[in-house]
């Protein structure tokens, strides 16, 4: 789990695959897609509060997307904060989930 500290900038990353079942009804990865509308990150602090919601991510290629604008506030929750990336077509989707560590920041 990569650590920040406050007033850091973290960079969260998410790769989108179009799921495919084959014949066999064996499930696999796909291909990197977009999502047709949109994709969104939510950022929790670790006390589960909202600090960025729904916030648009840039697309690097296909299919890959990240999100650096969000930094951490000088007096924030320290632990263990988490985030959620949303693509959209017709129905949100989470496609991604992950979590970083908060700790002070060095004086």
């Amino acid at each position: 789990m990569k650590t920040f500290r406050r007033l850091e900038t973290p960079k969260i990353w998410a790769v989108i695959k179009e799921e495919t079942i084959s014949d066999d009804g064996i499930l696999t990865d796909g291909d990197l897609a977009d999502p047709a509308t949109s994709t969104k990150v939510i950022i929790e602090d670790s006390t589960g509060t909202v600090v960025q919601a729904l916030d648009d991510m840039t697309k690097s290629v296909t299919g890959k997307y990240y999100y650096k604008s969000y930094t951490i506030p000088a007096d924030a929750n320290t632990g263990i904060w988490e985030w959620d990336v949303r693509g959209t077509d017709n129905t949100a989707v989470s496609v991604a989930h992950g979590a970083f560590m908060v700790e002070e920041q060095v004086a």
